[in-house]
């Protein structure tokens, strides 16, 4: 039997960017090109996706692709 799943707190990178890589947090930065980058440095065979964390983000809200 699977765990339901819980939505993923991103409140601690609340005004950044961040580079998701299987769900995971991978890179963090004041630009999407500086999250990415730095995802790419930890990871570097993975393709990251890039979202923003809005300043006013609650657990639960749905991130949008930058």
């Amino acid at each position: 039997m699977k765990k339901p799943v819980t939505p993923i707190d991103y409140s601690l990178y609340a005004g950044r960017w961040i580079a998701l890589v299987r769900d995971h947090v991978a890179g963090v930065g004041r630009t999407a090109e500086e999250a990415r980058l730095r995802a790419k440095a930890s990871r570097p065979k993975d393709d990251p996706q890039v979202v923003f964390v809005p300043k006013n983000y609650r657990k639960g809200d749905k991130l949008m692709a930058g």
